[in-house]
C-alpha cells in the first residue's frame, strides 16, 4: 500500500465488511446475524440519522449472506456526478460543452415532466446525445441519452488525475477501468485509490462546413449595417475567432431604447513586436469585407500610446454574435468560452481556432508542447475537450491548459495502456511470438512500470503467428488488438478525497451502451439504464429472474433515501415487493420512516438506528489513528465527536482531513471544517457584552476572513456557543439571543447582506450586555 493511499478515503478503507465489525447498534446486529444463521430474511426498513451505519449494515448483511462477491447478488441504485461536472453534449443537434448544472436548468424546469421516484427525480430526454465508447470497436462516438436523473448527496469522492483532471462523483458511481484480461469493467468511485488508472480518450470527431448566421444578429432598423449576412467558418475565420477568444474585447453603444448598437470586436496585439500577427488579423477581416479601424494604444504595464496596436472589427452583428457565443455571461475575460459551432466544424477549422488562441495567449512550440493561459476556467476546460476531439492530447491545470502532439515527445499519456493484460497474454502464447517480447517490455517486466505505449504493444502483436493460437487465445488476441487500436488510453489517479457536498448529483442513462465521458478532461463513467419507473421495473424483473446464489433462495435490492419517494412511487414499489418476494428481498434506507407509507412499513421488519455513543465513536477514531500512525490530542477527538453529532462517517472524514495537516489538534479540526475556534467566538461575544462594539466588529471581520466563514456559519457557531456549558449567562439571556439568531438566520437565507446583519446582531448583544451587565460580570 502506498503512503499516499494510506492517507485517503479512511471512511471506505475502514468501513466494516461484515456484521462482526459493526460499531455499536448491538441489538440490530444481533437480529441481523440471526437472519444470516437462518439463511432467510423479510424485507427490511433501516431508519435513523445519517452516519449511524444503515448502509454499512446492509452491505455487511449481504456480505455475510453471500461472501466477498456479494455485489453479484445485490442491486444498488443511486450513483451520480456533481453539478459542476463538465460534459460535452449535443442538445437538439447543437454541440456544446456544458455542466450538469446547466442541463438541470434546461431539463428540470417543468415540474409536470419530472418523474419523482424512490431513488431520485427523472426527466425523459429525446434531444440529448453524449460521448461514449463503442465497446466493439473502441472508438468514441455519439450516443442517444434517454433520461437525466438527479438526487441529493451529502458526500462525494473527488478524484484527481495526473495532468490536472478532476472528477467528483458519489462513492457508488462506477467508473470504467481495464482489468487484467483487457476487459472494460466497472469499479466504484469509493474503491478507487491513488496509482489506479482511469480511462480517457483522444480522437478526431468528424465535422462539417459551418456558416455563422450573422443575419439574426443584425439590428434591422440600423441603417449603418452593410456587413455580410453570413460568415463561412473556414481556417482563416476560425483562426480569427480563436485569437479573439484569447485577446479580444467587445464595445457597444446603447440606443435611446437601450439596444446595443454600433458594436465592434477589438483585438489588441503588442506593437511593434507582433506586427505580423496584426497583419494576419487585418488580412482576415478584409477578406470578409469587415470594416476595420486601427489605432495605437497603451497596454499592460506599459501605458505608452505606442506599446500596442488595436484592430477594431466594425461589425455590430459579429460583435453581437461573439457576445452570445464567446462568453458564458457578461463581457469580461474570465467568462470567455469556445463558441459552440467550433466543436462541430471540420478538423482543420478546429486546429486553426486552437492556433489562434495559442498565438494570442500561448507559449511553447506549436506542434510539440503548448501552454495556453486564461483567466477563464471554463475556457480552459473548453479547450481541453476541443483538443481531445481534434486528435490532440490535453492536460489542464489551475490557470493553463497544455496541448501535446504525437511523436514530438518521448511518450504521451494518450499512447499508454495498462501492461498487465498484455503480459498475461504474451506469457500464455509465448511460443507463437516471433520476437523477443520480454526485451521490448523490459521496463515493464523488470522495473515495475505499469503502463506501456501502444506502439510497443503493436509491434509485438504484429509478430504473433495467429495460426498457432487456439480459439480462446484468438478471441483474446482480437480483443487486445481492438484495445490497441482504440481511441482510449489510461490516466493515473494521483489523489482521492471524500468531501462534503450536500446538493444535487446527476446521472445520464444511455440505453444499449451504459457509458459516457465527463470531467475537466474526459473520464469514462459507467451509467445505469435502469431509469424511469418502467425501466426500473424491467431491471428489477431481470435482476430477480437471473441465477440465484446456490445456498440463499433470494437476492437483495438496496434502495437508499427511500423516504424521498412520492406516494405514487411508493405504491409502485409496494407492487414490486409483492411481485418478487419469492426471489428478491428489498432493503429500504430512510432518515424519516414516517414518510414511508404504511403498506410498505407493514411488509418490512423495521430497524431503528440511533446516533452512535460518544465512547464508541472516539474508540473507533483512536483505532483508525493508531492504524494510520497519526498523532492526536484527546481533546481533538472530543471536538470531532461534537461536530459530527453521532455521524461516524463524518467523524472519520474529519479525522482524515485533520491528519493531513499533521498532529490532530483542536485547532486543526476547526481549521479543516472551516469553523472558528469556540474561544474566538466567545471572545467576540464578550467584547460585544462589554460594550466594545468596534472591537467586536473587527473580531467578526477577522473571523470571516481568516476562516472564510459565511454569515450563516457565524450564526450557527453563535447558536452552538450560547448553549455551551462554558457560556455562563442567565437562561433569560439565552432565550433572547436565540430569538435574535433565528431572526438573523432567516434574513440571511432570504438574501440579506451578511456583514450588515451580523453587525446588527453585535449591536443587540452590546445593548443586552448593558442591560444584564451585573449578572454577566458576576458569573465570569
Amino acid at each position: 500500500m502506498s503512503s499516499v493511499e494510506a492517507e485517503l478515503l479512511w471512511a471506505e478503507k475502514y468501513r466494516p465488511r461484515s456484521l462482526d465489525e459493526m460499531v455499536n447498534q448491538e441489538e440490530i446486529v444481533k437480529r441481523l446475524k440471526q437472519f444470516v444463521k437462518e439463511r432467510n430474511m423479510p424485507h427490511l426498513l433501516f431508519a435513523g440519522p445519517p452516519g449511524t451505519g444503515k448502509t454499512t449494515a446492509a452491505h455487511a448483511l449481504a456480505h455475510d449472506f453471500y461472501g466477498p462477491d456479494y455485489r453479484m447478488y445485490m442491486l444498488e441504485l443511486n450513483a451520480s456526478v456533481t453539478k459542476d461536472t463538465p460534459i460535452l453534449v449535443k442538445v437538439n443537434g447543437k454541440t456544446c460543452r456544458t455542466t450538469f448544472k446547466e442541463l438541470d436548468r434546461l431539463y428540470f424546469n417543468n415540474d409536470s415532466k419530472v418523474l419523482k421516484l424512490y431513488d431520485g427525480e427523472y426527466v425523459k430526454v429525446n434531444d440529448l446525445d453524449v460521448l461514449g465508447i463503442d465497446k466493439s470497436t473502441g472508438k468514441v462516438k455519439w450516443f442517444k441519452a434517454s433520461w437525466i436523473i438527479r438526487h441529493k448527496a451529502k458526500y462525494v469522492v473527488k478524484i484527481t488525475l495526473k495532468g490536472g483532471g478532476v472528477i467528483k462523483l458519489t462513492g457508488n458511481h462506477s467508473v470504467l477501468v481495464i482489468d487484467e484480461d483487457g476487459n472494460l469493467v466497472e469499479k466504484k468511485a469509493s474503491e478507487i485509490r491513488p496509482d489506479d488508472y482511469l480511462i480517457s480518450f483522444v480522437t478526431t470527431l468528424q465535422g462539417d462546413r459551418k456558416v455563422i448566421d450573422l443575419e439574426k444578429h443584425i439590428i434591422r432598423n440600423h441603417s449603418r449595417i452593410k456587413a455580410k449576412k453570413h460568415l463561412i467558418l473556414n481556417e482563416k475565420s476560425a483562426w480569427l475567432l480563436g485569437l479573439y477568444v484569447a485577446e479580444g474585447a467587445l464595445g457597444f453603444r446603447k440606443s435611446i431604447s437601450n439596444i446595443l448598437t454600433s458594436g465592434q470586436a477589438m483585438i489588441t496585439v503588442s506593437y511593434p513586436k507582433e506586427i505580423s500577427l496584426a497583419t494576419k488579423v487585418i488580412d482576415a477581416a478584409l477578406s470578409y469585407d469587415i470594416p476595420i479601424y486601427i489605432n495605437l494604444v497603451g497596454s499592460g504595464f506599459n501605458r505608452e500610446r505606442s506599446s500596442a496596436m488595436q484592430i477594431r472589427l466594425l461589425n455590430t452583428a459579429l460583435a453581437r454574435y461573439l457576445m452570445r457565443e464567446a462568453y458564458s455571461e457578461g463581457r469580461i475575460a474570465r467568462f470567455k468560452r469556445v463558441p459552440s459551432m467550433i466543436y462541430e466544424s471540420h478538423e482543420k477549422a478546429r486546429i486553426a481556432f486552437l492556433k489562434g488562441v495559442y498565438e494570442g495567449e500561448g507559449s511553447g512550440k506549436w506542434g510539440s508542447v503548448v501552454r495556453i493561459v486564461s483567466k477563464s476556467k471554463d475556457l480552459l476546460i473548453d479547450l481541453a475537450w476541443l483538443a481531445r476531439i481534434t486528435g490532440i492530447e490535453s492536460s489542464i491545470y489551475d490557470n493553463e491548459v497544455r496541448l501535446i502532439w504525437k511523436g514530438r515527445m518521448k511518450y504521451k499519456k494518450s499512447d499508454l495502456l495498462p501492461v498487465k493484460p498484455f503480459i498475461k497474454f504474451f506469457k500464455k502464447i509465448e511460443k507463437a511470438i516471433n520476437i523477443n517480447w520480454r526485451y521490448v517490455l523490459r521496463h515493464q517486466l523488470y522495473e515495475g512500470k505499469e503502463t506501456v505505449p501502444k506502439e510497443k504493444l503493436k509491434s509485438i502483436m504484429e509478430s504473433i503467428d495467429i495460426g498457432k493460437l487456439n480459439k480462446e487465445e484468438y478471441e483474446t488476441y482480437k480483443k487486445l488488438v481492438t484495445l490497441i487500436n482504440s481511441d482510449i488510453h489510461v490516466i493515473k489517479v494521483t489523489d482521492t478525497e471524500v468531501i462534503s457536498y450536500g446538493d444535487y448529483v446527476y446521472d445520464i442513462s444511455v440505453p444499449g451502451n451504459e457509458t459516457f465521458f465527463a470531467g475537466t478532461i474526459p473520464i469514462l463513467l459507467h451509467n445505469s439504464d435502469e431509469r424511469g419507473i418502467d425501466v426500473i421495473r424491467s431491471k428489477v424483473k431481470e435482476f430477480a429472474r437471473s441465477k440465484l446464489p446456490a445456498e440463499i433462495p433470494f437476492k437483495i435490492v438496496l434502495l437508499d433515501e427511500a423516504d424521498n419517494m412520492t406516494a405514487d412511487a411508493q405504491q409502485a414499489l409496494r407492487r414490486l415487493m409483492e411481485m418478487y418476494v419469492g426471489v428478491t428481498r428489498f432493503i429500504l434506507i430512510a432518515n424519516y420512516p414516517s414518510k414511508i407509507i404504511e403498506p410498505i412499513q407493514s411488509r418490512c421488519a423495521v430497524f431503528r438506528f440511533t446516533p452512535l455513543k460518544k465512547e464508541d465513536v472516539i474508540a473507533r477514531l483512536k483505532w483508525i489513528a493508531e492504524k494510520e500512525k497519526v498523532s492526536y490530542d484527546n481533546d481533538a477527538l472530543e471536538v470531532i465527536f461534537e461536530l459530527s453529532e453521532g455521524d461516524l462517517r463524518r467523524a472519520i472524514n474529519l479525522l482524515q482531513a485533520s491528519a493531513a495537516l499533521g498532529k490532530v489538534t483542536v485547532t486543526t479540526v476547526y481549521k479543516v471544517v472551516g469553523l472558528a475556534h469556540p474561544k474566538e467566538i466567545r471572545e467576540m461575544i464578550k467584547l460585544a457584552f462589554d460594550g466594545k462594539f468596534l472591537e467586536a466588529r473587527n473580531k467578526l471581520r477577522q473571523l470571516m476572513i481568516d476562516y472564510g466563514l459565511s454569515g450563516l456559519d457565524v450564526v450557527k457557531q453563535l447558536h452552538r456557543e450560547i448553549f455551551s456549558p462554558d457560556f455562563k449567562v442567565p437562561e433569560e439571556l439565552r432565550v433572547i439571543i436565540a430569538d435574535y439568531l433565528g431572526e438573523i438566520q432567516f434574513r440571511l437565507v432570504e438574501g440579506a447582506d451578511d456583514e450588515i446583519q451580523l453587525n446588527a446582531l453585535l449591536a443587540r448583544l452590546a445593548l443586552l450586555g448593558r442591560k444584564f451587565s451585573s449578572v454577566i460580570s458576576s458569573r465570569r
